[in-house]
Protein backbone atom coordinates (compact mmCIF):
# COMPACT_ATOMS: atom_id res chain seq x y z
CA UNK A 1 0.00 0.00 0.00
CA UNK A 2 1.28 3.20 -1.16
CA UNK A 3 2.94 5.53 2.00
CA UNK A 4 0.36 8.68 1.35
CA UNK A 5 -2.44 6.06 1.35
CA UNK A 6 -1.00 4.65 5.03
CA UNK A 7 -0.50 7.95 6.64
CA UNK A 8 -3.64 9.77 5.44
CA UNK A 9 -5.42 6.56 7.76
CA UNK A 10 -3.59 7.07 10.40
CA UNK A 11 -4.51 10.67 10.91
CA UNK A 12 -7.98 10.33 9.86
CA UNK A 13 -8.63 7.62 12.66
CA UNK A 14 -6.52 9.22 14.89
CA UNK A 15 -8.60 12.91 14.47
CA UNK A 16 -11.55 10.92 14.77
CA UNK A 17 -11.00 8.69 17.81
CA UNK A 18 -11.46 11.36 20.52
CA UNK A 19 -14.78 12.29 19.10
CA UNK A 20 -16.13 8.84 18.32
CA UNK A 21 -15.23 7.97 22.25
CA UNK A 22 -17.30 10.50 23.40
CA UNK A 23 -20.64 9.43 21.05
CA UNK A 24 -19.94 5.72 22.01
CA UNK A 25 -20.88 6.32 25.43
CA UNK A 26 -24.24 8.03 25.00
CA UNK A 27 -26.83 6.12 26.61
CA UNK A 28 -24.45 4.18 28.47
CA UNK A 29 -21.40 3.88 30.95
CA UNK A 30 -18.27 4.63 29.50
CA UNK A 31 -17.18 0.96 31.10
CA UNK A 32 -19.53 -0.25 28.82
CA UNK A 33 -18.75 1.53 25.54
CA UNK A 34 -14.34 0.70 26.13
CA UNK A 35 -15.71 -3.08 27.13
CA UNK A 36 -17.91 -3.68 24.07
CA UNK A 37 -15.19 -1.87 21.73
CA UNK A 38 -12.81 -4.37 22.79
CA UNK A 39 -14.11 -7.31 22.88
CA UNK A 40 -15.45 -6.47 18.98
CA UNK A 41 -11.80 -5.47 18.24
CA UNK A 42 -10.40 -8.75 19.50
CA UNK A 43 -13.37 -10.77 17.72
CA UNK A 44 -12.01 -9.00 14.59
CA UNK A 45 -8.54 -10.16 15.13
CA UNK A 46 -8.88 -13.37 15.61
CA UNK A 47 -11.07 -13.51 12.39
CA UNK A 48 -7.58 -12.31 10.61
CA UNK A 49 -5.57 -14.87 12.11
CA UNK A 50 -7.97 -17.60 11.09
CA UNK A 51 -7.84 -15.95 7.67
CA UNK A 52 -4.50 -15.76 7.84
CA UNK A 53 -3.55 -19.07 9.11
CA UNK A 54 -1.38 -17.36 11.09
CA UNK A 55 -0.63 -18.61 14.93
CA UNK A 56 0.31 -16.28 17.51
CA UNK A 57 3.76 -16.19 18.28
CA UNK A 58 4.44 -17.51 22.03
CA UNK A 59 8.01 -17.06 22.80
CA UNK A 60 8.71 -15.70 26.66
CA UNK A 61 9.08 -11.92 24.62
CA UNK A 62 6.27 -12.17 22.71
CA UNK A 63 4.51 -13.21 26.04
CA UNK A 64 6.30 -10.35 27.75
CA UNK A 65 5.30 -7.92 25.20
CA UNK A 66 1.38 -8.65 24.95
CA UNK A 67 1.10 -8.11 28.84
CA UNK A 68 2.73 -4.99 28.72
CA UNK A 69 1.07 -3.81 25.62
CA UNK A 70 -2.35 -5.51 27.08
CA UNK A 71 -2.04 -3.36 30.82
CA UNK A 72 -1.15 -0.42 28.62
CA UNK A 73 -4.45 -0.43 26.58
CA UNK A 74 -6.49 -0.99 29.80
CA UNK A 75 -4.92 1.59 31.73
CA UNK A 76 -4.92 4.01 29.18
CA UNK A 77 -8.25 3.55 27.18
CA UNK A 78 -9.93 3.53 30.83
CA UNK A 79 -8.61 6.66 32.08
CA UNK A 80 -9.06 8.09 28.04
CA UNK A 81 -13.14 7.12 28.29
CA UNK A 82 -13.43 8.44 31.98
CA UNK A 83 -11.76 11.82 30.89
CA UNK A 84 -14.55 11.89 27.67
CA UNK A 85 -16.82 12.34 30.14
CA UNK A 86 -16.38 15.78 31.15
CA UNK A 87 -13.81 16.95 28.68
CA UNK A 88 -13.79 18.32 24.91
CA UNK A 89 -12.65 15.20 22.40
CA UNK A 90 -10.53 18.07 20.90
CA UNK A 91 -8.74 18.36 24.16
CA UNK A 92 -8.15 14.86 24.49
CA UNK A 93 -6.55 14.63 21.10
CA UNK A 94 -4.33 17.48 21.91
CA UNK A 95 -2.75 16.40 25.21
CA UNK A 96 -2.17 13.23 23.24
CA UNK A 97 -0.18 15.46 21.03
CA UNK A 98 2.80 15.60 23.65
CA UNK A 99 3.14 11.85 23.13
CA UNK A 100 6.23 11.83 21.06
CA UNK A 101 7.85 14.34 23.71
CA UNK A 102 7.16 12.05 26.73
CA UNK A 103 8.35 8.92 25.00
CA UNK A 104 11.38 11.14 25.01
CA UNK A 105 11.73 11.44 28.12
CA UNK A 106 10.99 7.58 29.44
CA UNK A 107 13.40 6.98 26.31
CA UNK A 108 16.37 8.43 28.16
CA UNK A 109 15.58 7.13 31.66
CA UNK A 110 14.95 3.58 30.10
CA UNK A 111 16.48 3.49 26.95
CA UNK A 112 19.39 6.22 27.23
CA UNK A 113 18.30 7.93 24.21
CA UNK A 114 19.64 11.36 23.64
CA UNK A 115 17.35 13.93 25.16
CA UNK A 116 19.65 16.64 26.31
CA UNK A 117 19.71 18.76 23.24
CA UNK A 118 18.14 22.78 22.93
CA UNK A 119 15.65 22.41 20.47
CA UNK A 120 14.02 19.39 22.72
CA UNK A 121 14.12 21.17 26.04
CA UNK A 122 12.50 23.91 24.86
CA UNK A 123 9.86 22.22 22.88
CA UNK A 124 9.32 20.03 26.36
CA UNK A 125 9.06 23.63 28.24
CA UNK A 126 6.69 24.86 25.70
CA UNK A 127 4.39 21.93 25.58
CA UNK A 128 4.42 21.48 29.43
CA UNK A 129 3.62 25.68 29.49
CA UNK A 130 0.46 24.82 27.48
CA UNK A 131 -0.86 22.09 29.40
CA UNK A 132 -0.02 23.87 32.80
CA UNK A 133 -2.25 26.91 30.76
CA UNK A 134 -5.38 24.65 29.81
CA UNK A 135 -4.93 23.07 33.40
CA UNK A 136 -4.71 26.40 35.18
CA UNK A 137 -8.03 27.31 33.19
CA UNK A 138 -10.13 24.50 33.78
CA UNK A 139 -9.24 24.75 37.67
CA UNK A 140 -11.11 27.75 37.31
CA UNK A 141 -14.64 26.17 36.09
CA UNK A 142 -14.85 22.34 38.29
CA UNK A 143 -13.53 19.59 39.60
CA UNK A 144 -15.12 17.25 37.73
CA UNK A 145 -13.20 19.16 34.00
CA UNK A 146 -9.98 18.70 36.49
CA UNK A 147 -10.75 15.34 37.08
CA UNK A 148 -10.84 14.38 33.75
CA UNK A 149 -8.54 16.58 32.26
CA UNK A 150 -5.71 14.51 34.93
CA UNK A 151 -7.53 11.55 33.53
CA UNK A 152 -6.18 11.88 29.98
CA UNK A 153 -2.73 13.17 31.19
CA UNK A 154 -1.58 10.00 33.18
CA UNK A 155 -3.42 7.76 30.17
CA UNK A 156 -0.97 9.74 28.16
CA UNK A 157 1.95 9.54 30.16
CA UNK A 158 1.80 5.66 30.98
CA UNK A 159 0.77 5.24 27.29
CA UNK A 160 4.47 6.79 26.50
CA UNK A 161 5.74 4.89 29.05
CA UNK A 162 4.63 1.58 27.90
CA UNK A 163 5.73 1.88 24.13
CA UNK A 164 9.50 2.67 25.35
CA UNK A 165 8.68 -0.52 27.62
CA UNK A 166 7.59 -2.45 24.44
CA UNK A 167 10.77 -1.22 22.45
CA UNK A 168 12.88 -2.24 25.42
CA UNK A 169 11.45 -5.75 24.83
CA UNK A 170 12.25 -5.60 21.15
CA UNK A 171 10.15 -9.08 20.10
CA UNK A 172 10.17 -9.72 16.52
CA UNK A 173 6.55 -9.63 16.06
CA UNK A 174 3.78 -8.56 13.35
CA UNK A 175 1.54 -5.52 14.24
CA UNK A 176 -1.74 -8.05 14.47
CA UNK A 177 0.31 -10.86 16.55
CA UNK A 178 0.98 -7.76 19.10
CA UNK A 179 -2.52 -6.46 18.71
CA UNK A 180 -4.44 -10.08 19.41
CA UNK A 181 -2.24 -10.82 22.19
CA UNK A 182 -2.69 -7.70 24.24
CA UNK A 183 -6.55 -7.82 23.75
CA UNK A 184 -6.17 -11.21 24.98
CA UNK A 185 -4.87 -10.03 28.06
CA UNK A 186 -6.76 -6.77 28.24
CA UNK A 187 -10.01 -8.08 27.49
CA UNK A 188 -10.51 -9.88 30.80
CA UNK A 189 -9.46 -7.22 32.46
CA UNK A 190 -12.18 -4.55 31.02
CA UNK A 191 -15.03 -7.15 31.41
CA UNK A 192 -14.20 -7.73 35.18
CA UNK A 193 -14.12 -3.70 35.48
CA UNK A 194 -17.33 -3.90 33.47
CA UNK A 195 -19.16 -6.72 35.96
CA UNK A 196 -17.68 -4.72 38.91
CA UNK A 197 -19.47 -1.42 37.86
CA UNK A 198 -22.54 -2.41 36.68
CA UNK A 199 -22.61 -5.22 35.31
CA UNK A 200 -25.61 -3.87 32.77
CA UNK A 201 -26.34 -4.73 29.11
CA UNK A 202 -27.58 -0.50 28.52
CA UNK A 203 -29.89 -0.18 24.97
CA UNK A 204 -27.96 2.13 23.65
CA UNK A 205 -28.47 4.71 20.56
CA UNK A 206 -27.77 3.65 17.05
CA UNK A 207 -25.30 6.77 17.18
CA UNK A 208 -22.91 4.91 20.19
CA UNK A 209 -23.36 1.70 18.14
CA UNK A 210 -21.81 2.52 15.25
CA UNK A 211 -19.41 4.59 16.89
CA UNK A 212 -18.25 1.61 18.82
CA UNK A 213 -18.14 -0.64 15.87
CA UNK A 214 -16.34 2.49 14.03
CA UNK A 215 -13.51 2.10 16.97
CA UNK A 216 -13.14 -1.30 17.39
CA UNK A 217 -12.80 -1.42 13.48
CA UNK A 218 -10.55 1.26 12.75
CA UNK A 219 -9.12 2.46 16.57
CA UNK A 220 -8.63 -1.00 17.59
CA UNK A 221 -7.78 -3.02 14.77
CA UNK A 222 -6.58 -0.72 11.65
CA UNK A 223 -5.68 2.07 13.13
CA UNK A 224 -2.97 -0.05 15.46
CA UNK A 225 -1.41 -1.75 12.38
CA UNK A 226 -1.64 1.56 9.60
CA UNK A 227 0.60 2.85 12.41
CA UNK A 228 3.14 0.07 13.00
CA UNK A 229 3.39 -0.23 9.19
CA UNK A 230 4.30 3.74 9.47
CA UNK A 231 7.13 3.33 11.58
CA UNK A 232 8.15 0.95 9.43
CA UNK A 233 8.13 1.92 5.94
CA UNK A 234 7.86 5.39 6.24
CA UNK A 235 10.81 8.22 8.07
CA UNK A 236 10.47 9.85 11.21
CA UNK A 237 9.81 13.13 10.06
CA UNK A 238 6.53 11.76 8.21
CA UNK A 239 5.68 9.93 11.32
CA UNK A 240 6.27 12.81 13.54
CA UNK A 241 4.06 15.01 11.63
CA UNK A 242 1.21 13.07 12.65
CA UNK A 243 0.87 14.03 15.92
CA UNK A 244 1.24 17.71 15.01
CA UNK A 245 -1.64 17.51 12.80
CA UNK A 246 -3.80 15.23 14.50
CA UNK A 247 -5.12 17.92 17.36
CA UNK A 248 -6.32 20.67 15.03
CA UNK A 249 -8.63 18.19 12.76
CA UNK A 250 -10.01 16.73 15.88
CA UNK A 251 -10.54 20.37 17.24
CA UNK A 252 -12.38 21.39 14.60
CA UNK A 253 -14.55 18.02 14.55
CA UNK A 254 -15.34 18.29 18.03
CA UNK A 255 -16.29 22.16 17.13
CA UNK A 256 -18.24 21.29 14.17
CA UNK A 257 -19.98 17.62 15.00
CA UNK A 258 -20.54 18.15 18.65
CA UNK A 259 -20.93 22.14 18.99
CA UNK A 260 -17.32 21.67 21.57
CA UNK A 261 -16.54 25.24 22.35
CA UNK A 262 -12.84 26.53 23.60
CA UNK A 263 -11.69 29.62 25.44
CA UNK A 264 -9.43 32.49 23.72
CA UNK A 265 -7.33 31.04 27.29
CA UNK A 266 -7.82 27.18 26.28
CA UNK A 267 -6.76 28.04 22.44
CA UNK A 268 -4.01 30.14 23.47
CA UNK A 269 -2.68 26.49 25.52
CA UNK A 270 -3.40 24.54 22.75
CA UNK A 271 -1.03 26.81 20.13
CA UNK A 272 1.81 26.61 22.89
CA UNK A 273 1.40 23.09 23.23
CA UNK A 274 1.56 22.52 19.02
CA UNK A 275 4.16 24.80 18.78
CA UNK A 276 6.68 23.08 21.61
CA UNK A 277 5.45 19.48 20.08
CA UNK A 278 6.74 21.34 16.53
CA UNK A 279 9.99 22.49 17.59
CA UNK A 280 10.25 19.19 19.52
CA UNK A 281 10.33 17.17 16.45
CA UNK A 282 11.79 19.59 13.90
CA UNK A 283 13.78 22.36 15.65
CA UNK A 284 17.04 20.84 15.15
CA UNK A 285 16.60 20.86 11.61
CA UNK A 286 15.99 24.60 12.31
CA UNK A 287 19.02 25.09 14.05
CA UNK A 288 21.47 22.94 11.79
CA UNK A 289 20.03 24.84 8.93
CA UNK A 290 20.78 28.19 10.31
CA UNK A 291 24.48 27.41 11.19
Amino acid sequence: MPIYLVFLSVVAIWSTTPLAIQWSTLGSSFNFGVTSRMVIGLGICLLLLLIKRQKLTTSTLAISNYIYAGIGIFTTMTLVYYSSQTIPSGIISVVFGLTPIITGIFALLLLKESFFKFHKIAGLLLGLSGLMVIFGHTLTFSSELLSGLLAVTLAMVFQSFISVKLKQTNAHISALETTTGALIVSVPLFIISWFLAEGVIPQISLKATLSIGYLALFGSVIGFMSYYYLIRHASVRVVGIVPLITPVFALLLGSGLNHESLTMTQLSGIILVLIGLGYYEYGGKILWKKR
